[in-house]
This record gives C-alpha cells, structure tokens and sequence, in this order.
C-alpha cells in the first residue's frame, strides 16, 4: 500500500541501519516524484529532489504545475546544477542505466558530494554478462540503437525510458 517495491524499502533500509543520517547536512536524491522520495524526505529533510525531464530544460529549473505535479526541478545527471561539495549524500534508485553517459553522470556525483560524501545507487545488474551491454548511444546524428530498444517505466513520462545500458561485470 505504501507504493514502495522491494529494491526502494531495501535501499530505505540500507540508509536507515547502516549510515549516519545526523550527520547529513544537505542530501540530493535523483528522483521527486515518486513514494520512496516522500519516504526519504522524512529521513532527510534536507533532501533536494529533482527528475530528468527531457534535454529542452536547464539543469536546476523548476517547472511550476508540470503535467501532474506541482513544482518539479529538472537535472541532469551529467551537468548538475549544484555547486562543488556541496551534499553530504547523494541518492539514485535505477537511474544510470537511463544515463547516455553513465560514467560522465558519477563523475558529475562525485563533483557535487562533499570530501566524506556518500552516493547511495541502485542499478539492474546482470550477473550473467561479464561486461556491461551498451544498447544504445547518442551521438550527432540522436540515438542509435545498438540493440532493440528496451524502455521501463518512468513516473514523469508515459512514454517510459530508454535504457541504454545492461550493467554486468
């Protein structure tokens, strides 16, 4: 009932047993729309949200009454609006597989976290692929599929994500 599936209660279970919530003074987490972000806020209140809502938006602005939700702050992964060290801990629940530029994304995580900051992710992970699968790239010419399009479900789009990666070994 509480919306949550199994990899956010676990995650949410993660933070509560095994970091030090105190000490957090600002924390980010890469989604706002969804129940688990209700649920981190209470842990964090510190906690700034934001979604990808698509390339025609500046990382940082805020869409007022965007579709059905009151405010929501776009960023992207890869060219965050916030300043350098500046979270204590950062939040992704099965976001990079969605990253074009997936390592750009946790080079630009690591930019924005603080000396002693922690990145909390989940990732689908194949163990069966000794590599990770790129399914699909973005280059000049827009997205070229490397393999059938494979899209999940996105709580801003209806339209779903393209997953441009299967992560493995």
């Amino acid at each position: 009932r509480c919306g949550l599936n199994s990899r956010m209660r676990a995650l949410i279970d993660f933070l509560k047993t095994r970091s030090d919530l105190s000490a957090v003074r600002r924390a980010y987490a890469a989604e706002q729309t969804t129940p688990s972000f209700r649920v981190l806020q209470q842990l964090l209140p510190s906690l700034v949200g934001s979604e990808y809502l698509g390339p025609d938006h500046k990382s940082g602005e805020t869409l007022t009454y965007w579709r059905k939700f009151h405010r929501v702050r776009h960023e992207d992964l890869t060219a965050l609006s916030a300043g350098d060290a500046e979270f204590d801990i950062a939040i992704t629940q099965d976001v990079f597989e969605h990253v074009p530029d997936y390592r750009r994304a946790f080079a630009e995580l690591a930019r924005v976290l603080s000396t002693q900051g922690t990145l909390v992710f989940t990732i689908p992970f194949f163990a069966e692929l000794a590599e990770t699968r790129v399914r699909a790239t973005v280059g000049a010419e827009g997205v070229k599929h490397l393999l059938p399009p494979e899209i999940h479900g996105n709580p801003v789009s209806s339209e779903g994500s393209l997953c441009f990666q299967n992560f493995g070994w």
